[in-house]
């Protein structure tokens, strides 16, 4: 990152995936040597520093980097009321020697107060959207994803797997590369290519986990996690238990209200394809409204544990499975 590179970033949506690859992939990777870098580089969660030590961290000079990046999670939890000019005081005081990254895991619309400031000062501050590609979007999402990795897919065969994967990037490219590491990159992806190899049976096993939890069998829900970390990596694996849970509050909120609903309905309803929801009617009825809400928050305070680095990955989905089954 060059003195002339805005102070301020903001990346905001529901793309989780995105943002994290653009941090990593984009942001953190101008920081030079990844030995050196590190030192340059801390993370805070806006749910639990202050305006104070986000202060002490961005006026602090850099070590071994030519600039410091500090990484803000929910920075509008931190700035909430009367607070909020403090906050943006303390943006506008950010020096160019330090790159404050401001992530917000939803979308804020035009007049949200941050999306406005950062607007108002375009000398100093950049801002991007991270949208969840939905419908008809994810498969170009996938077709394109594949292109850049050197691949092609079939259009059947990318509407078919953005059906399996519905609203994960992050399982979408890991199946993806899966995909085009099985025809070699030497022909494009078939829909036969799909169900053979992708199918829905990580996700099955995620149905049976949650199920079990459901059902309060811990020991089941353990051994499908086991499972599936034996499949694959936990990161990815976390992303679709919390969008389960998410199908599964939308789904029983739906329920509560017309409990005479199908799942075209229901699909029609939430924007998604209508293939998980006919799975998902079943495990709905397994729990109520607020059993969903707080395991969706326990979701939330297992993510953050990651984000930040309190947890690893793995050790964070053996505690989660252990405090839904107690």
């Amino acid at each position: 990152m060059s003195a002339s590179s805005p102070s301020i970033y903001l990346l905001h949506g529901d793309d989780e995936f995105a943002i994290r690859s653009f941090l990593e992939e984009r942001l953190k990777a101008k920081m030079g040597e990844k030995s050196d870098a590190t030192m340059d580089i801390t993370t805070l969660e806006g749910k639990e520093t202050s305006l104070e030590s986000v202060r002490a961290e961005t006026h602090t000079m850099p070590f071994l980097s030519k600039r410091r990046m500090v990484v803000l999670f929910n920075p509008t939890s931190l700035a909430k009321g009367k607070t909020q000019a403090k906050f943006t005081d303390l943006l506008a005081s950010v020096p160019p020697t330090t790159a404050l990254i401001l992530i917000e895991d939803k979308v804020l619309d035009e007049k949200h107060w941050l999306n406005s400031w950062c607007k108002d000062h375009m000398d100093q501050a950049w801002t991007q959207l991270f949208a969840l590609p939905r419908g008809g979007a994810m498969t170009h999402w996938i077709l394109d994803q594949a292109q850049a990795s050197g691949g092609t897919f079939e259009n059947s065969a990318a509407q078919l797997l953005a059906s399996y994967v519905d609203e994960d990037p992050r399982l979408a490219k890991s199946e993806i590369e899966k995909l085009l590491t099985y025809v070699d990159h030497s022909r494009p992806v078939t829909e036969e290519d799909v169900r053979n190899l992708v199918s829905d049976v990580r996700q099955g096993d995620v149905f049976q986990m949650v199920d079990a939890v459901g059902y309060g069998d811990g020991e089941k829900a353990f051994r499908m996690l086991r499972r599936l970390l034996e499949d694959g990596d936990a990161l990815p694996l976390f992303g679709m238990i919390v969008r389960q849970f998410r199908l599964l509050i939308q789904v029983r909120e739906l329920l509560d209200q017309n409990p005479g609903q199908d799942h075209f309905q229901i699909a029609k309803q939430i924007g998604v394809h209508p293939y998980p929801i006919q799975k998902i009617l079943p495990q709905a009825k397994l729990f109520n409204l607020p059993q969903l809400k707080a395991i969706y928050n326990s979701l939330s305070e297992v993510d953050q544990a990651i984000k930040t680095g309190q947890l690893n990955d793995e050790l964070a989905l053996d505690l989660l499975i252990a405090s839904l089954t107690q």
